[in-house]
């Protein structure tokens, strides 16, 4: 734990009365700011500012005490201590705080994980996301298209009650039309997350290939820093190098490998081991070599061993700038090279910038996602693919009526907000009064 200039404790539950009494010459008045002494009978601990939130307003919506002392390594364990030497105090678990605040009723359970996400952010970007479900804006949209389905099964419900002849097809036209739009909504809410998905999972990016293939200047232009050494001289990297970097708002971990070649050096050959094995954990491999020699023999020999363990490799020629443009576009129909740059020169570096970040969409796709992700987006898909299934047809009323209650039930999963009695009430809300 780093040092800081104020420690911020918290306390929230049932003993904050004995707390107050326990450490401060006077009660608390709630929700004000008080300044005043932490006291262990006549020794003062510190003096502190401390906020008194009676229940239930507050983040967990219990009564709740937090104290600013002064910081450092020692001044906050003194008094957590003495606080724990009341009877039925003890240290919170990870994330107990929020736990009690779901518990409670104080934040749904899209907004507790929205907290987890914002806290761990490692970017500018995926702070923002975070902050943008925290704000409800996810949910909105997503109650937004639970709305449009309530409407449409009511529509369906009521329809099934008349014969086809008595049915007027601009009803059916409106229920097309809601339909159709739920599902592009829908699968709009599935891109963002799996988008998303890119900014609060950190990918990982091994770079391989031959000595002298641009490895490492590379990796100096993606981090723009000078993590790795450049040199004409090959086999200069001799270790994995590994740096975090923002990528577009991607956290991104990238591995700087040494140069596989056949070598006597034992060094040598240790880094070449080490780097097929980096490559083995990454979620993307990038294979460089040089242009104007070509893939050689080794190079395609290496390829093959790697999509064994890692079919996501993106080949990139490098030093463009050493031969004409007839002679790598040739090069291109030949092998599977997805980018040719020139990083001497700052050729086509966006480019290649834009095919890692589509690997790593494919990679993360085909990962196991997060929690914060993971049964939001199960339960989306299964709605698209529920309304993939619906077929607008007078004969299977009954089974369009099924399909978007299914639709429904799966968006209730995550919105928590599953009452069938919420399409009787909208049928009947159609109804004059009295009726």
């Amino acid at each position: 734990m780093g040092l800081g200039a104020i420690s911020i404790i918290r306390c929230s539950g049932n003993k904050i009365d004995k707390i107050v009494t326990s450490f401060f010459e006077k009660s608390l008045s709630p929700n004000k700011t008080h300044y005043l002494n932490f006291k262990k009978k006549e020794k003062v601990i510190d003096d502190v500012i401390a906020i008194n939130y009676q229940a239930p307003k507050s983040y967990t919506g219990e009564d709740m005490l937090e104290i600013m002392c002064h910081g450092g390594s020692v001044v906050y364990q003194i008094i957590i201590k003495e606080i724990l030497t009341i009877e039925g105090c003890r240290l919170a678990n990870p994330g107990e705080f929020s736990e009690r605040a779901f518990l409670n009723n104080k934040m749904s359970l899209l907004e507790a994980e929205s907290i987890c996400a914002l806290i761990n952010a490692k970017t500018e970007a995926a702070a923002f996301a975070a902050r943008d479900a925290l704000s409800g804006k996810f949910s909105n949209e997503l109650v937004e298209v639970d709305n449009v389905i309530l409407k449409t099964r009511v529509q369906v419900e009521a329809l099934l009650d008349f014969s086809e002849e008595d049915i007027e097809t601009d009803g059916l036209s409106e229920i097309e039309k809601h339909i159709e739009e739920s599902k592009d909504k829908i699968m709009v809410l599935i891109k963002k997350l799996e988008s998303n998905r890119l900014l609060f999972e950190t990918s990982k990016i091994a770079v391989l290939g031959m000595p002298n293939a641009g490895k490492s200047s590379l990796i100096n232009f993606l981090t723009d820093e000078n993590v790795s050494i450049v040199n004409e001289q090959a086999g200069t990297t001799r270790d994995v190098v590994s740096k975090i970097f923002n990528l577009d708002g991607i956290p991104v971990t990238v591995f700087d490998t040494a140069g596989i070649r056949e070598t006597d050096d034992l060094i040598e050959k240790e880094g070449s081991k080490k780097a097929i094995e980096q490559a083995k954990k990454a979620n993307l491999t990038i294979y460089m070599y040089d242009l104007k020699k070509g893939l050689q023999t080794e190079d395609l020999e290496i390829l093959k061993s790697l999509e064994k363990n890692n079919k996501n490799i993106l080949v990139v020629a490098n030093k463009t700038d050493l031969l004409d443009k007839i002679n790598y576009t040739r090069e291109s129909a030949s092998f599977d090279t997805k980018a040719f740059i020139s990083i001497k020169k700052k050729k086509n570096l966006d480019d290649l910038k834009s095919k890692i970040i589509d690997h790593l969409k494919i990679a993360i796709s085909e990962s196991t996602p997060n929690l914060y992700h993971m049964e939001h987006l199960k339960h989306l898909k299964v709605a698209f693919k529920e309304m993939n299934n619906i077929s607008l047809n007078l004969n299977e009323l009954e089974l369009l009526a099924e399909n978007l209650k299914k639709v429904q039930e799966e968006i209730s999963l995550i919105l928590d907000n599953k009452d069938e009695e919420r399409v009787l009430t909208g049928i009947f809300s159609n109804f004059c009064i009295g009726k």
